[in-house]
């Protein structure tokens, strides 16, 4: 048994009190009568206290609604779940606080009465363009500080705050919250999600504009026609009519940018069927600088000609130069942001050079692009140099499972010329070059010795390098080499090249060294000599001795021949050289034959092309890529084909087969082959220089919060400065606003930007006469409400959302929940017994029994009886002893 209103049963504590009053109040008071009292007055208190028997339904608790009222909900949302307040709000006798909420929160008053002709407008709504249901929450939270529960009429898709934390935090002072979500509207709802473009660009640079492009479909209709722009300012750039599915679907536009400053680009779509217009529109900026400048470095001269044209009408600026022309000084490299290695073999270079070149990239963050040929990577002769360190593979080519014999053809002019030195001869050198070579060489590789000057002389014939005796009998005839006369190096390569073509290896290599001019040279003979073995497989090296050799000559045989040109200033240098021929010949790092390049790794470098619209390559040279680099393409053999790398502070790449001939004799004539260097070289080049004015917008609550940083050259902070900025809406119109500093060498003021759109912001910084500028762009975002990623997504986390804070809470989620006539939702009927009726009931029974006694009722009814029956007398008496009462004749109770 248990009472609904206990506190009453301290009025029993009275009982005593008035048995003493009456006691004092009544004299001789009779016995009966003070018990009979007593019960009735112990009774009514009992009925006041309203005992029954069972659990009683609990009280109403405090209620408050809460009215989502934001835009996601639709006009027929909002209105059902204004009419679903306003009916819970009439059927509450406990008169629950109702709170509408969107972006802010307003509590409501709606017009509740039931005759009412419009009983379901908000007499003041909440800002429709966000939903902070977090903030709806909290409200609720510190209006029920003593727990109770709260109605939530929302979709649950909220724009901002965190719900599930206040949720948390309301179950731990008891409220409960109940949810009535809303059935969404089926209305189709088109809108643009993003507009994607570089951050920074350069003049003349061609870039992609992405267009996501959001279609929600709840209906199920299928798809509708729409109209997509894209403007540039106020110049339109593309115009097309596009078919929506439902979904996410991308558009990409190309523009190149022509004008330095900032880009505002808009795109606008008009569907066929639509719900919201304001998200229909979105921007995007960039910032343009200065066209970048490079410096093509030419390893042999006209070889970069091709790529430089191509660049430029890319609008990459661009200079050639050859290999010796390139600056040692790093600070004379500053005006460039980026260097282009053509075919240029290390030996070109000096060690300054190349260290200018590594720190270039590493310490300066500019970009290096090395680009294969027959004298570049492996053939170049990079590895163990400074140019190696920077680029994003190693030398040494992959092992292969089994390595060809290599059949080396060493031409050597014995002319008196080659004696005529002081100190160390260059025949001398010669000599120990060959027998460097012996050395070098495998004992299964084939070697032949062929001196000339006039004539022909034959020190080896080929044979196999062998060990040993095998090896010393070869050297012992390389150094009883015998001078001679004059020079004629057409019958050198007539005799030797022709046998080198009849040996049985696969890989066959010469190196003609000379120090001087044959007496007639017919080019067209040489050509076809060089060329005839080219297609027996045969490469052919040369190496110019001192500066009266023919230079001219032996370069353009080393091009023809497919092998490498080097020049040796002194001697010194011909053992190396020679040296180091034998171990590229041995290494053998080009491979060639036609072949594809595959895409390694999805990379930017590489962006808008497959690698099936990439032409077919001859060849490349082998590399291994290292273990930090981003292989982009490969060949068949899995060899890096392009290679990229961060080196330091800046970017360096590596394509290792050639710009053009002889390893892509056809990518020249491809249409695409202009953007695909571009891309290439921009890739590797460092973001514009935003100069000493450092400017950062940062989105605030209505706008943004503009901040600018201003230093000395010295790095010390720029104070009491002049700062202004002048902004372009996006309707066009032109603000200009004052930013006051707030701290050293810093600016700050919170712009006021309500219209979405992109915007264009310069500031100019004004102190002791000289002026400061920098350029930055700015998006402001369409309200989170209108934007669209997947409205059905979106729909689906509201549900998940409002499912998690009912179960947190201890609430219940129904679509519809049954009302009592108090508003709340019915409890489980439990069976009751109402005591307080009987109780009272008899409390009146002892009353009136009070009233009988105290009035003598019960004596005349004795006196009665007394008259009517012969043994009354002991009836009396029994009587007058138990009521307290005397008898007139002595009956023994007196």
């Amino acid at each position: 048994m248990v009472f609904r209103n206990p506190q009453l049963l301290w009025l029993l504590l009275i009982l005593p009190t008035l048995t003493l009053i009456w006691l004092w109040r009544g004299g001789r008071v009779q016995l009966a009568a003070l018990i009979l009292r007593l019960g009735a007055v112990a009774l009514l208190v009992l009925s006041l206290a309203e005992p029954v028997i069972g659990s009683p339904p609990p009280p109403p608790q405090p209620t408050v609604i809460l009215l989502d009222q934001s835009d996601s909900l639709g006009d027929d949302g909002k209105a059902a779940l204004r009419a679903r307040a306003a009916e819970l709000a009439r059927a509450s006798t406990v008169n629950p606080t109702l709170i509408a909420f969107g972006g802010n929160l307003v509590h409501a008053n709606l017009a509740t009465d039931a005759e009412s002709t419009t009983p379901f407008v908000l007499v003041n709504a909440p800002n429709p363009a966000a939903t902070d249901l977090a903030t709806a929450l909290r409200a609720a939270r510190e209006l029920l500080p003593l727990g109770g529960r709260v109605l939530l009429l929302s979709d649950g898709v909220q724009t901002s705050g965190d719900a599930l934390a206040e949720a948390q935090l309301m179950s731990e002072v008891g409220i409960t919250v109940d949810i009535w979500p809303t059935v969404p509207a089926l209305a189709a709802e088109v809108g643009i999600a993003a507009v994607s473009a570089p951050r920074t660009l350069r003049v003349g640079e061609e870039y992609p504009i992405t267009i996501d492009v959001a279609y929600d479909d709840p209906t199920g209709n299928g798809g509708q026609g729409a109209r997509l722009q894209l403007w540039e300012d106020e110049r339109l750039l593309g115009d097309q009519q596009v078919n929506l599915m439902a979904g996410t679907e991308q558009f990409t536009f190309r523009h190149t940018a022509s004008v330095p400053g900032v880009v505002r680009l808009r795109a606008e779509i008009v569907p066929e069927v639509d719900t919201f217009v304001i998200n229909n529109s979105s921007a995007a900026t960039a910032l343009v600088a200065e066209p970048p400048l490079v410096v093509l470095v030419e390893g042999v001269s006209g070889v970069a000609a091709e790529l430089r044209i191509s660049l430029d009408r890319a609008g990459v600026q661009s200079e050639v130069i050859p290999a010796f022309a390139l600056p040692s000084r790093l600070s004379d490299l500053d005006r460039y942001d980026g260097i282009v290695l053509v075919d240029v073999p290390a030996n070109a270079l000096s060690l300054d050079q190349m260290t200018s070149v590594r720190e270039f990239v590493r310490s300066e963050g500019r970009g290096l692009v090395a680009i294969g040929g027959r004298n570049s990577f492996g053939l170049g002769s990079y590895k163990g140099t400074p140019l190696e360190e920077a680029l994003p593979v190693e030398m040494d080519p992959p092992p292969r499972p089994e390595r060809s014999d290599i059949a080396m053809l060493l031409i050597i002019d014995r002319s008196a010329s080659m004696t005529a030195a002081l100190g160390v001869s260059k025949f001398d050198m010669a000599k120990e070059a060959a027998i460097l070579a012996t050395e070098s060489l495998q004992p299964s590789d084939r070697i032949g010795i062929l001196s000339f000057d006039t004539g022909t002389l034959w020190v080896v014939n080929f044979q196999d390098v062998g060990e040993g005796a095998s090896v010393a009998g070869i050297q012992e005839r390389i150094l009883n080499l015998p001078s001679g006369g004059g020079t004629d190096i057409e019958i050198a390569l007539a005799a030797g090249l022709p046998e080198l073509a009849r040996q049985p290896s696969q890989n066959r290599h010469a190196v003609l060294l000379t120090d001087g001019r044959s007496f007639i040279n017919n080019m067209a003979s040489y050509q076809q000599l060089v060329e005839t073995a080219r297609a027996s497989n045969i490469t052919l090296s040369t190496i110019a001795i001192g500066y009266d050799a023919d230079t001219e000559l032996l370069d353009q045989l080393a091009q023809w021949g497919g092998g490498r040109y080097y020049f040796a200033e002194s001697p010194e240098d011909i053992p190396r050289l020679t040296l180091l021929e034998s171990e590229i010949a041995r290494a053998n790092p080009a491979v060639e034959g036609e072949l594809r390049a595959d895409l390694a790794t999805p990379h930017p470098i590489v962006r808008d092309f497959a690698p099936s619209e990439l032409p077919q390559l001859e060849g490349y040279v082998a590399t291994t890529p290292r273990d930090n680099a981003d292989v982009v393409l490969r060949s068949p053999e899995d060899d890096p084909l392009l290679a990229t790398w961060q080196y330091g502070l800046g970017r360096a790449v590596a394509w290792t087969p050639s710009a053009g001939a002889p390893w892509a004799n056809g990518w020249p004539q491809w249409e695409g082959y202009e953007r695909f260097w571009a891309q290439v070289v921009r890739y590797t080049l460092p973001e514009p220089d935003s100069g000493p004015l450092q400017v950062r917008l940062s989105p605030r609550e209505g706008g943004a919060q503009l901040q600018v940083d201003a230093l000395r050259p010295g790095g010390e902070p720029l104070d009491l400065a002049v700062v202004n900025a002048r902004i372009v809406l996006p309707d066009g119109s032109v603000r200009s606003v004052d930013i006051p500093q707030s701290a050293p060498g810093r600016y700050v003021q919170d712009l006021a930007l309500s219209t979405p759109g992109g915007y264009a912001v310069s500031v100019v910084l004004l102190r002791d006469g000289e002026l400061q500028q920098a350029d930055i762009g700015y998006v402001q975002q369409v309200a989170e409400e209108y934007r669209l990623g997947s409205g059905a997504a979106a729909r689906l986390r509201g549900e998940e959302l409002l499912a998690t804070i009912a179960v947190t809470t201890g609430g219940a989620v129904s679509q519809e929940p049954i009302l009592t006539n108090d508003g709340e939702v019915a409890q489980v009927p439990i069976p009751t017994t109402e005591l307080w009726p009987w109780l009272l009931g008899a409390a009146l029974v002892l009353f009136v029994l009070d009233i009988a006694v105290r009035r003598g009722l019960f004596v005349r009814g004795w006196m009665w009886a007394r008259a009517y029956s012969p043994q009354g007398w002991r009836v009396q008496g029994a009587a007058c002893c138990a009521l307290t009462v005397s008898c007139d004749d002595g009956g023994g109770c007196g």
